[in-house]
This record gives structure tokens, sequence and C-alpha cells, in this order.
């Protein structure tokens, strides 16, 4: 008895994905992974500093003493008197700057993209964007029992697959 006619699709390859291939994968997603985690130092950086900056600006900062009680503040709960609009410009911020940290670092050494940047980032910060929106509604829902930087941290840590597998598959597709 035959085996049934199966349709292939373009380009589809009988055998799995070498070893090699595997490898390379993986050494891809762990320096993805590596720019993220920088990513998020510039992102929780820019965040606190900016919520930091706004409590000195409304005069809740008088001292040392007063700078490293807001500091755990932004850790723990108790940064509460900072308003939402505040927490949300400062997310923001952060945001933006470890977005065009990230493609710098992952178009030169994730992806060793060649290709063109007008091409590319318009792609990277759609995928961004997208993955925004997700990190603001996990944001939110964090907040209301989280201080601002834990809060931060589980949105970064939640879109970061979504992040992973757009760039991958379309913002840097022809890429190595």
């Amino acid at each position: 008895m035959s085996e049934p006619a199966t349709a292939k699709r373009p380009g589809a390859s009988e055998r799995p994905a070498s070893p090699s291939k595997l490898r390379a994968d993986a050494v891809q997603f762990l320096k993805f992974a590596l720019v993220g985690a920088s990513g998020v130092v510039v992102n929780v950086a820019v965040f606190s500093a900016t919520l930091l900056v706004w409590l000195a600006l409304t005069g809740h900062i008088h001292s040392g003493a007063d700078l490293a009680s807001s500091t755990k503040g932004l850790v723990t709960k108790s940064a509460q008197d900072i308003p939402r609009a505040v927490d949300y410009m400062a997310n923001a911020l952060g945001f933006a700057v470890s977005v065009m940290t990230n493609y710098y670092l992952n178009r030169r050494w994730t992806f060793r993209s060649t290709g063109r940047v007008a091409a590319e980032l318009p792609k990277f910060i759609t995928v961004s964007i997208v993955a925004y929106a997700a990190n603001l509604v996990v944001f939110s829902a964090a907040r209301t029992q989280l201080g601002p930087v834990v809060s931060q941290l589980i949105a970064i840590a939640v879109v970061m697959p979504i992040n992973y597998v757009a760039n991958k598959l379309w913002s840097f597709r022809h890429a190595n």
C-alpha cells in the first residue's frame, strides 16, 4: 500500500533542523534574552529616574534619606503617592529608550542584520508598540497590588516572548 500524497510547502524540508541549526537558534535566543536583559536595565533605570525626578520636583525628596526612602518605595507598594499619569509617563519613557537600545543591539549582535534600517525599524517599532500595549495591560493589573518597579518587571517578562517571535519572523526575517 502506498502512502497518500501530501502537499508540501515550497521550500519545506523533509528532515528536521540539524543540530547546528538548533544550536544557532538557541544562541540567537540567548543573545536576544541578553539584549532584553540590558533593555530591562535601561527601562527600569529610565523609569525609576523619571519617578525620582518627579518626586524631587514635587517636594517629596529633600535629603539623602528621603532619596533612599523614595527609591525603596519604588520597589514596595509604599510609592502610592505617585499619580498614575506619572507612572504611565515613566513607563512610556523607559519603554521608548529601551526600544531604541534594543533595536540597535538586536540589529548588530543578535540578528546580525544587513537589511535596510528604513525597512526594519518601522517593523521593530510596530512589534514594540504591540508588545507595549500588552505591557500596559500587565503593568496596570500588577500595579493595583504591587510597587511600580515590580509591576514593570512582571510586564517586561510577559511581553518578551512576543518580541522575540515577532522580531525573528518579521522585523529581521532576512537576517542570518
